[in-house]
């Protein structure tokens, strides 16, 4: 890419970083990876990085923000809004995701769980931006949750502590199946899910 598009495409650029960024984060770690690796991943000049991210937290931050919350809004909230019930859009949403897997053949984990292992110790203000994309997810679960229990498809079930249970299954299996490169992990766990979940959802 040459100097002048560069100059002339700025937002350009940004992106190009974030996603490399994006890309080194999840799969190999935030605190792994170097300013110069990410340079040589985006192919941008040093000056185009420290335009855009003067500091590795403020890219880290913007990773958080645009890639990783975009990702679970995608891969969880959008689905739980259009499906018809949680226990529908969750088996939607891990048969996607195991899909998905498969067919890339390796698993390098939960992006949000990646991030919030890497950096809630490190950093109190990349550890709030964490926090509130688990909050978004969490917040989507328990209305989805509510909603059925207001239009009496489900009955005994607190939406909270379902949400809690669902988003901790979900993040324990996606740890076990990256350590083990296998989604079987994802398989047990969905299934798991379905038959809690259909117990509580007996009336529909």
């Amino acid at each position: 890419m040459t100097e002048n598009k560069r100059i002339n495409d700025p937002e350009g650029v940004r992106r190009r970083i974030v996603d490399a960024a994006y890309d080194a984060f999840v799969t190999q770690g935030y605190l792994a990876t170097g300013m110069l690796e990410l340079r040589e991943r985006a192919s941008v000049s040093g000056g185009a990085m420290a335009h855009h991210f003067p500091a590795k937290r403020d890219l880290g931050l913007a990773v958080i923000r645009d890639r990783v919350s975009e990702a679970v809004r995608q891969t969880w909230i959008e689905p739980l809004r259009t499906c018809a019930d949680a226990p529908t859009a969750i088996d939607s949403i891990f048969e996607s995701i195991i899909d998905e897997l498969t067919d890339k053949g390796r698993v390098s984990g939960c992006p949000l769980n990646n991030m919030a292992m890497d950096v809630s110790h490190h950093d109190a203000e990349m550890r709030e931006v964490v926090s509130a994309v688990f909050v978004a997810w969490h917040e989507a679960l328990s209305a989805k949750f509510e909603r059925d229990l207001e239009e009496k498809q489900a009955s005994g079930l607190d939406p909270h502590s379902v949400a809690t249970l669902v988003i901790a299954a979900y993040s324990g299996a996606m740890a076990m199946a990256k350590a083990r490169q296998d989604v079987g992990p994802l398989i047990e766990c969905r299934a798991e899910l379905a038959t809690l979940l259909t117990a509580k959802y007996r009336r529909r």
